[in-house]
């Protein structure tokens, strides 16, 4: 949810550099231009570090100028600034977009200008590429009233488990179905969850090297050839035993 990624940010001053949204746009810029002002000082109106996209499709073309855009380094607000990396926010709503465009934003998503942080907002999230998400944190904001799922809930018992434990999961996880495929989405959603979970409760305790394991894990989920048991079996000694309650 965007108040408890804006809460951890006020504890640990950690910001991830990129955020896929799933909700109504409309209702969710004015909850997330409040956030910024509220938790991080940073003012929408008038600020030239902050910019405000809206399409109907967003192609190749629109992740190109993206591109461009944020290459450049925010604008230092006052000599005081000079020696800081001031935050730049890209908040961009679109109703669905193209895999060459979702292609073409990979690497501005994995590596992009220092200080720079993407908030996109999408109706729908059958539609993003595996490979474009595993590089970004998913909040599920038509959630905000629910009750946890069971992935959510998977993900953390996965968390507070011994590795004799987490093993099993692992095992019931990547079983193999009547039509021979294992439950790759199922599996990457339970990934975004533990992602979630110790961003917002842990990453400030945690090396970004569990990160990285974390995002490598999900980029070799997306390749058909790769065996999600031996990626899951990875996983239960690459994460540490931690009591997320």
């Amino acid at each position: 949810m965007l108040d408890e990624i804006f809460n951890h940010f006020k504890k640990t001053g950690y910001l991830h550099h990129a955020h896929m949204i799933k909700g109504d746009a409309k209702v969710l810029i004015p909850i997330l231009i409040s956030s910024l002002k509220e938790n991080m000082g940073i003012a929408a109106v008038g600020n030239p570090d902050v910019t405000i996209l809206n399409y109907e499709s967003l192609g190749v073309e629109e992740s190109r100028i993206l591109a461009e855009m944020q290459s450049h380094s925010a604008f230092k607000q006052s000599e005081s600034d000079k020696d800081c990396t001031c935050n730049k926010i890209f908040i961009i709503t679109t109703k669905s977009f193209t895999n060459e465009a979702q292609n073409a934003l990979l690497k501005t998503i994995e590596e992009p200008t220092a200080g720079t942080h993407f908030f996109i907002i999408v109706p729908r999230i059958d539609t993003v590429l595996p490979t474009l998400l595993s590089r970004m944190i998913f909040v599920d904001e038509t959630k905000r009233h629910k009750e946890p799922d069971e992935d959510d809930q998977i993900a953390e018992l996965f968390l507070r488990s011994p590795f004799r434990d987490r093993f099993g999961i692992s095992k019931k996880l990547s079983e193999i179905k009547k039509d021979g495929t294992v439950d790759r989405e199922k599996i990457r959603h339970i990934l975004d969850h533990l992602e979630r979970i110790l961003y917002e409760r842990t990453a400030g305790k945690l090396s970004e090297h569990v990160f990285r394991e974390l995002y490598e894990i999900k980029t070799y989920l997306s390749d058909r050839g790769s065996s999600p048991k031996i990626l899951l079996d990875h996983l239960v000694l690459a994460l540490p035993i931690i009591q997320v309650d």
